[in-house]
């Protein structure tokens, strides 16, 4: 039996692209509707706990976790784990909601 022929490697020569892409057409030229029916992860963060392995093992039911934050700070919001705003939890009938107070900043703030 014979064996096959080893693999060969060609070199590549790639084209260099400037950066310029001026008449270039706009991938959304300003109009949204192709993708307005995405769904996208949009979470709340009221604050976190750090326990050690110890505590964790504690917990029971009715156990209390005390937060880093205070109950007049901003909670955090977040688009797909990418902090993008905060805003004030408030009630809104039987469940929470919160308040917008700044929204899209670099970091959210």
């Amino acid at each position: 039996m014979s064996s096959p022929p080893p693999p060969s490697a060609k070199s590549v020569q790639l084209q260099d692209i400037t950066a310029g892409t001026e008449g270039a057409k706009a991938l959304f030229p300003g109009n949204l509707e192709m993708i307005q029916g995405l769904k996208v992860g949009l979470s709340v963060t009221l604050g976190r706990s750090e326990l050690t392995v110890a505590e964790l093992f504690a917990l029971k039911e009715e156990s209390l976790l005390k937060l880093d934050k205070g109950t007049n700070e901003p909670v955090d919001i977040y688009l797909d784990n990418r902090l993008v705003g905060r805003g004030e939890l408030v009630v809104v009938g039987d469940n929470f909601g919160v308040r917008i107070t700044e929204f899209g900043k670099a970091g959210g703030g």
